[in-house]
């Protein structure tokens, strides 16, 4: 009868698989590991890239915070730009508003004249309410100023008429030039004036009105 011994070659065997078994799991490893480092790569460029795009966001940031900040900046130049204009203008207005107030002043007390206004603004007061219109007949010497007073464009007029219809005429005249505005009559009464020289009475009209004035 033959007999066989199997056993080194069983151990062999065993040899040959555990080496086996080891470059597998080498393999598997070695896999692992360019797998880590291609992931690892991929992030570091994702990072990279986001950390890139906040650079650019901040430098767009800081960009506009400099552009917002000399805004301001030029407004406020502007503003200070525009408050001397004002100031200029309102110093001109003041040096010859009050000079033209006074030459329309004795337009309207000047016979055959008429206050400075609009003549279409005129015509179209003829046509809705005639009995607003100034008259080119009324005589300005039926009528005297005895005080004018004006501060920051408010005026304070007194004076005496002949009669009720001299002072409203005189109150249309004001409330249709283009230099007067918000006029309205304060307060009238009849006073009886006598001349001694003459030994005659008469009546007047005393009246006081107030406007302000446009310049």
């Amino acid at each position: 009868m033959i007999r066989v011994n199997l056993l080194p070659r069983r151990r062999e065997t065993k040899r040959e698989g555990g080496k086996a078994w080891i470059g597998v799991l080498a393999a598997a490893a070695l896999a692992m590991i360019v797998g880590i480092v291609i992931v690892h790569a991929g992030k570091k460029k994702e990072l990279d890239d986001q950390l890139e795009q906040n650079r650019a966001i901040e430098a767009s940031i800081a960009d506009k915070k400099a552009k917002v900040a000399n805004h301001e900046a030029v407004k406020k130049q502007l503003a200070e730009y525009q408050a001397r204009e004002d100031a200029i203008a309102k110093l001109q207005a003041g040096r010859t508003g009050p000079t033209a107030m006074m030459v329309e002043l004795s337009r309207i007390l000047t016979p055959r004249k008429l206050p400075t206004m609009d003549q279409e603004a005129l015509e179209k007061l003829r046509r809705e309410n005639p009995g607003a219109v100034p008259s080119e007949k009324w005589d300005p010497h039926r009528l005297w100023i005895t005080t004018f007073k004006e501060a920051e464009r408010n005026v304070v007029i007194q004076g005496f008429g002949k009669t009720n219809d001299d002072v409203a005429e005189f109150l249309r005249r004001l409330t249709v030039s283009k230099y007067f505005e918000n006029v309205h009559l304060v307060r009238t009464e009849e006073k009886i004036e006598k001349d001694v020289a003459l030994g005659v009475s008469y009546a007047t009209t005393q009246f006081e009105l107030k406007a302000k004035v446009r310049y």
